[in-house]
C-alpha cells in the first residue's frame, strides 16, 4: 500500500480585519524606555439562574469574574473548602459539571 500525503489545510491571513469584544479600549505608555500597552473592558452583567441562595449567587458571580476558589474564599472570609462545596451544589442546581459550563450557564461570554 503506497502512503499518499497528507494534504495541508489552506491558510488565510487576515490582516486587515481586527475583532475585538464591544467596549475594549486600550491604551499605551512608555515607562523607562519601554512602550506598554493597558487594555480595559467591561464585564457582561451576568444573569444567574433562580434557585441559587445568596452564597452560591455570591460564588457564581466570582467565578464568572475568572477568581479562584482561593480568591473567592478570602474575599467572603471562609476557606476554601467551603467554596469548593458551595460549586459543587452550584453545579448540581444547575445541571453542569466545571466551571467553563457554570459561566455558559450564566450567559457570560
Amino acid at each position: 500500500m503506497i502512503a499518499r500525503p497528507k494534504r495541508r489545510p489552506s491558510l488565510r491571513r487576515e490582516t486587515d480585519v481586527v475583532r475585538h469584544p464591544p467596549g475594549l479600549e486600550a491604551y499605551t505608555f512608555e515607562l523607562a524606555g519601554d512602550e506598554y500597552a493597558v487594555f480595559t473592558f467591561v464585564i457582561p452583567e451576568v444573569e444567574l439562574p433562580s434557585g441559587l441562595s445568596a452564597a452560591e449567587r455570591e460564588v457564581a458571580r466570582a467565578v464568572v469574574e475568572g477568581k479562584s476558589n482561593k480568591e473567592i474564599a478570602a474575599k467572603r472570609s471562609t476557606s476554601p473548602y467551603t467554596v469548593a462545596n458551595q460549586l459543587r451544589a452550584i453545579y448540581a442546581k444547575l445541571g453542569v459539571s466545571n466551571r467553563l459550563e457554570l459561566i455558559a450557564r450564566c450567559g457570560a461570554k
